[in-house]
């Protein structure tokens, strides 16, 4: 036998295979509906294609697998073609007959169709491969290259490559099941001949001579990289089924042949089209060769820039007021980690879509100075940036013809790769820098659908998360299971708040030094009301807390009046507008949002044009409409003339990461932390007068306004509810609402920085409960249940990842997708124009019609109606989801112009009749129409 070099530079062995072999009788993928006939790629070299993918990946970029090879004392050449091994075996399952009479009779030259054997159900072939290796496969391998081919290790390497569809194969023959009588129902015996001649000669051919057998902890080491191997199988998988770069090729030459001529050049072009390289990092210079306008950089950038550095993963909690410059300190604590090679590139993670955004734009100024000159750095924006999918879908993927789906909501990998490329929530982790929610960083440990594509795209990332208070006990229970995760794969973090209780803080810590292997239990040190504030903390082997002074220009002392009825609100509004000054008044409801700015509009004192109404519940295209609106009138660089006069009447959305600055800010009562975050867009920049940009400020005196009920030292259950029916279902812990009213009512102001502390611990504090009023308890006490009970549904739900890659390690058979926050019930809908020449997307003319017309709102005032539309318009939407390849499981929703609205019709939960309407100007809204 001859040696060759394979494009790579490794050394492979060529041996002598004649086409008699029996696995090029099987196919691999096809497209039975061609113009010009049937055509199909053969399962040996569909195989060699994706390992070859596999192989040029590893090439490029690590995945943070090196402590595998270390710890089976593998070279990184032995590791490479260890894994490039496996990922050929990666489709065994496809060699089942039940599989192969998906697509019968091909070509005479293919094994004929034996109708026993059927497909489908829970037994696809992820399953069918893992099948296969227990049934003959793993003990042909016995005199191969592969030592100790029958080893628990292997197995479960094996069961990472077959989970290569999004989720780890069934292993029900654990049970009930024999495994024979399964391999009965599946498998013609010529199948297993096959595969396990297969196997055999891909290990002769791309083994090395000279592995180690596995030791005895092996095992569990091949557990713990497990995710990133099914990870890196998708990928693979993915990209290695792509027509435009390996076409079928449907006669059989030897495998060597194919892999040196075909698999590996097609490979290399393939992967480097792609983009998921690594851009080389600039070393770290200085805070000002970052961000340009840093000329006197903070005190918290002062320590971003000069703290020392541990070698390994590190954590970094960094706390100080809104406008102290926390996200310039975590990029440049990011850049300086990524520098000393404790990271290729970043995900910043936020709460909101809205959050998202403008992190987004401000990270897309600075992010390509954290690479070499010359490179090109991919950035990723997880909502709202389609215009990146469409130039990353047309520089990898040209349109191709449709592979065959498999059947029973299992799409091809050709498929599936182009709905990932329109995905950009799961190519955001992929990318150098990804921006996005927290949620797309939390799917990496829940057992969803692609998940271990999301964990592998953490791995060697510096994670910055911001606003780490802003979540509830579930998912704050989730974002330290995160955290733990993050940190045993060696990855660094930080993360940003203005507002952190100090067991919070301790949680938070103890999380990641226990994926570092230490002990911890989270326990606060010290009088939370003595510590620090601002304040930096930093965990690797030890932890440490400096206190941080802040900058004078954040430092104030914020008035705190409270209003109490909603016609003193629109007076103070009225006097704002006709002095010229901009407001901007935050509401607790979508519904409360709509009420005040409907009131608004009927006002003869303000021009309609000037008043603005921003909330959740738009299209995606309209939201942004009204946001980048918001931004340019209420933004850093508004001037006078678009600023005089003007009202934004706003929920949530613009309370966290939203760079506006209101002259006069109104807030509905709100728990302290959310009020502190909200107080951060008022005088956020300094103006003049007339509110043009200046040196100094020259407005009047900034005030918080609150609308609040009437404080009441021995408050009736009702206190909240009287005023805020809505609001009471956002906000149900009364005693904390109340808390918050006492110590603002007691302060007066909020002091920054130096009374943060004494707010958030005189509410959220291990004493606070205590000041609450016996009517309010009861509410309160309801909370911490449901907290505590939240907080344990959050372990229940997130994956086991210390089992490894396994149906065992997390609800994968979930009939409802395992949700990253609780109680938003929300779906997405496809908003539909009803029109005279059909269904038409309601953003038409957006460059990505569809994904733009894509809007929220509560599952449970839609699920009883959906049916409704879908009777009534069944046929255009049956046409439409076949014409729309994407369409195909969305929930559409078709509307009928009614003048300015838009409307569709039916039934509530309860039967009765119900309206939803969506107005461009007040977003999607149900009206009960009972007579």
């Amino acid at each position: 036998m001859s040696q060759y070099t394979g494009n790579n530079g490794h050394d492979i062995k060529e041996e002598a295979v004649v086409t008699t072999k029996t696995y090029f009788r099987y196919w691999g993928k096809a497209s039975p509906e061609l113009a010009n006939g049937p055509a199909f790629h053969l399962l040996p070299y569909h195989c060699l294609d994706v390992a070859a993918t596999g192989l040029c990946l590893l090439r490029q970029r690590s995945f943070g697998l090196e402590s595998l090879g270390k710890a089976g004392g593998l070279s990184p050449e032995q590791l490479f073609l260890l894994q490039t091994f496996f990922k050929a075996n990666h489709d065994l399952g496809k060699f089942a007959r039940g599989f192969q009479n998906l697509v019968p009779n091909l070509s005479p030259a293919l094994a004929p169709a034996i109708n026993r054997f059927a497909y489908g159900g829970d037994i696809r072939h992820d399953t069918l491969g893992w099948i296969a290796w227990q049934c003959g496969v793993a003990d042909a391998l016995a005199n191969s290259k592969l030592p100790k081919a029958s080893h628990s290790a292997w197995g479960q390497w094996f069961l990472a490559m077959a989970g290569h569809h999004g989720e780890p194969p069934r292993e029900i023959f654990k049970g009930s099941h024999p495994i024979t009588s399964l391999k009965g129902c599946y498998f013609h015996d010529d199948d297993l001949i096959a595969a396990a001649e297969f196997s055999r000669d891909v290990a002769n051919l791309l083994l090395p001579d000279d592995l180690p057998a596995p030791n005895a902890s092996f095992k569990k080491t091949v557990k713990a990289h497990s995710w990133r191997l099914a990870g890196l199988t998708v990928l693979a998988d993915w990209i290695g089924s792509s027509q435009s770069f390996f076409p079928y090729h449907s006669e059989a030459i030897p495998l060597a042949d194919y892999w040196r001529g075909y698999a590996l050049p097609q490979a290399d072009r393939a992967v480097a089209a792609c983009g998921l390289g690594l851009a080389p990092i600039r070393d770290f210079t200085g805070a000002a060769d970052l961000f340009d306008y840093l000329h006197e950089p903070t005190p918290l950038q002062n320590f971003a820039a000069a703290t020392p550095l541990e070698n390994g993963p590190q954590l970094f909690v960094l706390e100080d007021v809104t406008g102290a410059g926390k996200t310039e300190a975590a990029l440049i604590l990011a850049h300086r980690l990524m520098a000393q090679g404790q990271g290729s590139g970043l995900y910043f993670g936020l709460p909101s879509m809205a959050t998202s955004n403008q992190m987004y734009r401000r990270v897309g100024d600075v992010f390509r100075r954290f690479f070499a000159e010359g490179a090109h750095p991919s950035l990723v924006l997880a909502h709202g940036a389609r215009h990146l999918v469409e130039e990353f879908e047309s520089s990898i993927l040209p349109p191709q013809p449709d592979d065959l789906d498999y059947g029973n909501e299992e799409p091809s990998a050709g498929g599936a790769c182009a709905a990932w490329l329109a995905d950009s929530n799961k190519k955001a982790l992929l990318a150098e820098v990804g921006v996005g929610t927290l949620d797309q960083a939390l799917l990496a440990i829940m057992p969803a659908r692609h998940q271990s594509l999301r964990l592998l795209g953490l791995a060697g990332k510096v994670l910055i998360l911001d606003e780490v208070h802003a979540f509830d006990a579930y998912t704050g229970r989730l974002l330290q299971i995160l955290l733990e995760a993050h940190a045993r794969q060696g990855g660094s973090a930080i993360l940003l708040s203005a507002t952190l209780p100090a067991e919070l803080r301790a949680d938070l810590v103890a999380s990641f030094q226990r994926g570092l292997g230490i002990p911890a239990d989270g326990s606060p040190e010290g009088d939370p009301l003595t510590t620090p504030y601002p304040l930096a903390t930093w965990a690797g082997q030890n932890v440490h807390t400096q206190a941080v002074a802040t900058r004078p220009q954040v430092k104030r002392r914020l008035p705190v009046r409270f209003i109490h009825d909603e016609e003193a609100v629109h007076r103070l509004i009225r006097a704002a507008v006709e002095a010229g000054q901009c407001v901007c008044w935050i509401r607790n409801t979508v519904d409360d949002a709509r009420d005040a700015w409907s009131a608004l509009r009927e006002a003869d004192w303000i021009e309609r044009e000037r008043l603005m109404l921003f909330h959740s519940r738009y299209t995606l295209s309209d939201r942004l409409e009204i946001e980048n609106a918001a931004l340019d009138a209420f933004g850093k660089t508004s001037g006078a003339g678009i600023r005089h006069g003007r009202v934004l009447i706003a929920t949530q959305v613009v309370e966290q990461s939203v760079d506006i600055d209101a002259d006069v800010l109104i807030s509905d009562l709100a728990p302290i932390d959310l009020l502190i975050q909200r107080a951060g867009r008022l005088h956020r920049h300094l103006r003049d007068a007339q509110g043009n940009s200046a040196a100094t400020d020259s407005r009047p005196e900034p005030v918080l306004y609150v609308f609040a009920p009437e404080f009441e030292d021995e408050p009736k259950a009702d206190w909240h509810s009287r005023l805020f029916r809505r609001a009471a279902y956002v906000y149900p812990d009364t005693g904390r609402l109340w808390l918050t009213q006492k110590v603002l009512r007691e302060q007066e102001a909020i002091r920054m920085p130096e009374g943060a502390r004494l707010l958030i611990e005189s509410v959220y504090g291990l004493e606070a409960d205590s000041q609450i009023p016996a009517e309010l308890l009861d509410a309160t006490d309801r909370q911490m249940g449901k907290a505590l009970g939240d907080y344990s549904l959050a372990r229940t739900n997130a994956l086991q990842l210390d089992m490894g890659y396994c149906r065992d390690s997390g609800s994968w058979d979930a009939e409802e997708k395992t949700p990253t926050r609780l109680g938003d019930d929300d779906r997405e809908f496809i908003l539909l124009r009803i029109t005279a020449g059909g269904l038409k997307p309601w953003a038409g003319g957006h460059a990505h019609p569809w994904a733009a017309s894509t809007v929220k709102i509560a599952a449970r005032k839609l699920d009883r109606i959906a049916p409704a539309w879908e009777q009534r318009y069944a046929k255009p939407l049956a046409e439409l989801r076949e014409s729309h390849r994407a369409l195909r499981y969305a929930s559409l929703l078709p509307v009928l112009a009614e003048g300015s609205v838009w409307r569709a019709d039916g039934l509530d939960l309860k039967g009765r009749p119900v309206t939803v309407h969506y107005d461009p100007m007040l977003g999607l809204f149900t009206e009960r129409c009972d007579a």
